[in-house]
């Protein structure tokens, strides 16, 4: 099984594919799946977004609610 990658590490690529984007050194040859790769790169990085938003707002109304021990 494939290891995910780190949010950080997929920026990263995708920072490097647009910088060679904006330069034109990616040949139109091979523009068409540089394109499709940074939108799959992009697709990745909202999924963990939205996982991290999600944990982070369940923590958070966990905290507002109190803990169970605190509860007990």
């Amino acid at each position: 099984m494939k290891k995910a990658k780190r949010y950080s590490d997929v920026l990263k690529e995708l920072e490097d594919t647009l910088e060679k984007m904006n330069r034109g050194e990616i040949p139109i040859d091979e523009l068409q799946n540089s394109v499709k790769e940074a939108a799959g790169k992009i697709q990745y990085l909202r999924q963990i977004l939205r996982s991290t938003q999600a944990e982070v707002t369940k923590i958070l109304k966990e905290i507002e609610e109190g803990s169970p021990e605190e509860n007990g």
